[in-house]
């Protein structure tokens, strides 16, 4: 899976085609499920700005508009939250319910771009215009079509998906067109592993029951909270916007680590009793400190959620947060060390529901719209990972605005990548770029260090097993 953004994608030109979704004759029901804490964050704060996750792939020939239409309502009707939607009641938010199999679908005239360019800038106006929170539907769904190879493609707002439903409906796609391809009755998605759907999701998470106040992993969080000020921690360089102002969005995506290197630096954290997340955790604190950002990192990052098999392969917004401190030593290898073991205990805070630290803060206001935060997702070990170089899966993001630094990290069979935004200012590109460039330089001479200790030591046991991925953005 290619980890990017929508400036960054440039897909070959041809026929952009639209299904457009007809729901005039599903009545929608409103429901008493709520939106879930993620959802609404993100419906709170989603008035000037589409954010957005998009996902493509490639097929061979030209589309097959009857099997693809098919597809997509397949795609609607097997995830509940494709079929529900948020609308504004007063001062609050509810939820509506759509019967998917009252949904019409309909390819509208396509439109035609004659270089990759054209193409990239009709989609991108699309897609924003299409992924909006509010109403229904609240995606885009697509394909770019060309006689000899034609790219599906499909976007949906954050409420709806986080990166992980990515490589679910890149899945679950691939398998029904060609299977409506193939047949011309509506059983494709019979042999698609059952699911659970998000809103029932969603209402568990209401119901659950409240852990004691005076449990030790909400008193961490709250010891963490109180070490900034009841705010959560922001990126400690310059980033050249002060509180309350945004600028547009920057973006960096870089290779870190080829294959090869990505399994030695795996091992030699593993050796030192890390994870390679822990790892590159380690070398952002050594770069802060470098860079003159104090001795500490300190930062949320996003955790997945899908703990039970029915949500294993349900689209929807299934994160939750943790909070951790990096010592930023002078050694890779220490670093890791004094990192594993904090990496383990801010896993178990992870437990804590969100909005019962809030609730026991008494509330807060961010400093910032966004939220500092560092990603990680191994997609080798997602449905569908397997076909994914074949078929030149991506993951495409939104490009809006910034006013803090978010990194998602994403490991893949073609090494490491990280992929950055941030406010576009001078001072943001400095401090980013040069961060980057040290993590960089940090990772790769761990991993000379380390590949040079394997040929004189070799490991025993072969291979390094996959972490479970974590992933997820706290706001975007």
């Amino acid at each position: 899976m290619h980890v990017t953004t929508i400036d960054r994608f440039q897909p070959d030109p041809g026929e952009l085609l639209i299904w457009s979704v007809d729901s005039s004759e599903a009545k929608p029901e409103r429901s008493r499920i709520p939106p879930s804490f993620n959802q609404s964050v993100h419906l709170a704060g989603a008035e000037d700005h589409s954010t957005w996750l998009a996902a493509s792939f490639r097929v061979d020939g030209a589309i097959d508009r009857r099997a693809l239409g098919l597809a997509y309502h397949a795609l609607i009707a097997r995830h509940g939250t494709l079929h529900s939607a948020f609308t504004k009641c007063g001062d609050g938010i509810v939820r509506e319910e759509f019967d998917p199999h009252a949904l019409r679908l309909k390819v509208a005239p396509g439109v035609r771009a004659a270089s990759d360019t054209a193409m990239q800038q009709i989609l991108w106006a699309a897609l924003d215009a299409a992924c909006h929170p509010f109403g229904f539907p609240a995606y885009l769904l697509g394909a770019i079509d060309r006689p000899e190879s034609s790219t599906i493609l499909c976007g949906f707002d954050h409420s709806h998906v986080d990166a992980y439903s990515m490589s679910i409906i890149v899945n679950d796609l691939h398998h029904l067109y060609h299977r409506f391809r193939h047949t011309r009755n509506h059983v494709a998605a019979e042999d698609l592993p059952m699911i659970g759907s998000y809103v029932d999701y969603c209402a568990a998470e209401a119901e659950m029951t409240e852990i004691s106040a005076s449990d030790p992993r909400l008193l961490a969080w709250l010891r963490f909270f109180d070490e900034h000020d009841g705010h959560p921690p922001t990126f400690p360089l310059d980033l050249g916007v002060g509180e309350g102002e945004t600028a547009p969005q920057g973006v960096d995506v870089r290779r870190l680590l080829d294959p090869t290197q990505t399994e030695e630096l795996t091992d030699f954290c593993r050796r030192n009793g890390s994870s390679l997340y822990g790892g590159v955790l380690s070398a952002m604190a050594q770069a802060v400190h470098r860079l003159g950002g104090g001795p500490q990192l300190a930062l949320l990052f996003p955790m997945h959620t899908r703990r039970g098999e029915p949500w294993r392969n349900a689209v929807g917004w299934f994160t939750t947060n943790a909070p951790i401190r990096v010592v930023g030593t002078g050694d890779l290898g220490t670093g890791a060390q004094r990192t594993g073991p904090e990496l383990r205990r801010a896993v178990r805070l992870g437990g804590v529901p969100i909005a019962q630290v809030i609730a026991a803060l008494g509330g807060f206001t961010p400093v910032r719209n966004d939220i500092f935060m560092v990603s990680y997702v191994d997609y080798r070990g997602l449905p569908g990972a397997d076909l994914h170089d074949e078929i030149d899966a991506h993951h495409i993001s939104n490009v809006t605005t910034a006013d803090d630094a978010q990194f998602w990290i994403s490991r893949t069979n073609h090494g490491l990548a990280i992929r950055s935004r941030f406010p576009d200012t001078a001072a943001g590109r400095a401090s980013v770029g040069g961060f980057l460039d040290q993590v960089d330089s940090i990772l790769s001479s761990a991993t000379r260090a380390a590949g040079q200790v394997a040929l004189v030591t070799p490991l025993n046991g072969g291979g390094a097993a996959r972490p479970a991925p974590s992933e997820g953005a706290t706001r975007r």
